[in-house]
């Protein structure tokens, strides 16, 4: 029997290289859209945002208090027993204009209004021109820089946005993604399988990566073994869609269509990448659109749609992949890798005392039936190529899939 071919691939770095190389983004599918304020969240700025509004428009009170004429103080504490609201003093609490008559606001732990209306003030009180006066635009003034081009849009940017004058926010477009289930095999989750069958769990979790990375997926139903209906699928694909994904048949079974069927429409750039698991993943460029043939194995899936897709639609939208934060942990156990791949391994950190850096990782095998354990996993790492392995009690790099709050 024949071995598995490890040597002469491309690295992830290098295929995404030249599959760029090969696609550039159509202006259709990197163009602008509007979207209201309450929208645009997630959303990427298409262009500079800057503020059409001034505030506070002429000035305002930096404090609940009295707005008072400074004149009467002039000469120091004014004689206040006979002071009239409306005449002498008017309210003005925090960011409240008031008229033009005033120019200086008293703190109102320093003013104490009687019923009669009259006010009785501490005998510390000092008031210039201006005091306790926030001045135009002291908050923000037209023109003022607010979003630069290329950032995710944050519930607090939309406070900014709002006071800026913000109403639509140009945006880029959302890459449609069209990703198309292949198997026979496969059954919708939510359906009990068979003998012979198996749940259809990449769907789900590609099209939310997908969601999180800022596309809009369009998932198809599950396509049969049957090559005419899988070059109807992807047919329908290309037509709507700005990037495909077609799932599982990128090997060299008997029924594995999806290789040919892209190679009557387009070019492949690359079938074998030293990435495992998941080593038949194909990039390939159809109709001047990017095509990837996924690996269907849950966790190469996963692992595809992290290096591969999120790169693939961060290209479309102009931003950076994103990074994610990393530990060091000790290894709690010898682990060997294949040193020709960069090799995903799903990981249980915990925390433990005992550990110079205050964690040890448990690395988890998805062969050895743990498949279920590693999807849930609350961290991973990929080894670099050329690494081997390492010792019981290594102390390695690992990536955080929750947030350190939720490491037991």
């Amino acid at each position: 029997m024949g071995e598995k071919i490890m040597h002469g691939f491309p690295s992830r770095e290098e295929a995404l290289a030249d599959f760029f190389a090969a696609w550039e983004p159509s202006a259709a599918a990197t163009a602008t859209e509007l979207v209201s304020l309450d929208e645009a969240v997630g959303r990427v700025t298409a262009r500079d945002l800057v503020s059409t509004n001034t505030l506070p428009v002429v000035r305002a009170s930096s404090c609940d208090g009295i707005a008072v004429k400074s004149a009467a103080f002039a000469n120091g504490l004014p004689e206040t027993s006979g002071w009239r609201l409306g005449e002498d003093y008017v309210r003005a609490d925090t960011g409240d204009d008031f008229p033009d008559a005033y120019d200086a606001v008293v703190m109102i732990e320093k003013a104490a209004i009687q019923p009669d209306g009259s006010v009785v003030l501490d005998a510390d009180v000092q008031v210039e021109p201006g005091t306790n006066v926030r001045g135009a635009g002291d908050t923000i003034k037209a023109g003022t820089p607010l979003m630069k081009a290329g950032l995710p849009v944050r519930p607090t940017d939309l406070a900014t946005l709002a006071m800026g004058g913000i109403t639509m926010v140009p945006v880029r477009r959302k890459p449609r993604v069209a990703f198309i289930p292949t198997g026979s095999e496969l059954v919708p989750a939510g359906t009990k399988p068979q003998r012979g069958q198996n749940v259809d769990t990449n769907s789900l979790m590609v099209k939310h990566m997908l969601l999180e990375y800022g596309a809009e997926p369009l998932v198809f139903p599950i396509v049969r073994d049957d090559e005419a209906a899988l070059e109807r699928a992807f047919a329908e694909a290309l037509a709507v869609a700005d990037f495909v994904v077609v799932n599982g048949g990128s090997a060299v079974g008997e029924e594995d269509f999806n290789v040919r069927m892209i190679e009557k429409r387009g070019r492949v750039v690359h079938h074998y990448i030293a990435a495992v698991p998941g080593r038949p993943l194909m990039l390939a460029v159809a109709d001047g659109k990017p095509v990837v043939d996924l690996p269907g194995p849950t966790l190469a899936a996963y692992y595809g749609t992290q290096w591969c897709l999120q790169a693939v639609v961060a290209r479309f939208l102009g931003v950076p992949v994103r990074s994610i934060p990393t530990v060091k942990a000790r290894a709690a156990a010898e682990v060997a890798g294949p040193p020709q791949m960069a090799n995903i391994a799903r990981v249980n950190l915990v925390r433990d005392a005992d550990s110079p850096t205050g964690y040890t990782a448990s690395f988890l095998n998805f062969k050895a039936g743990d498949l279920a354990a590693c999807m849930a996993s609350n961290a991973q790492r990929v080894s670099p190529i050329g690494e081997r392995g390492f010792e019981t009690g290594a102390i390695v790099d690992v990536e955080l899939l929750r947030g350190e709050e939720l490491i037991d």
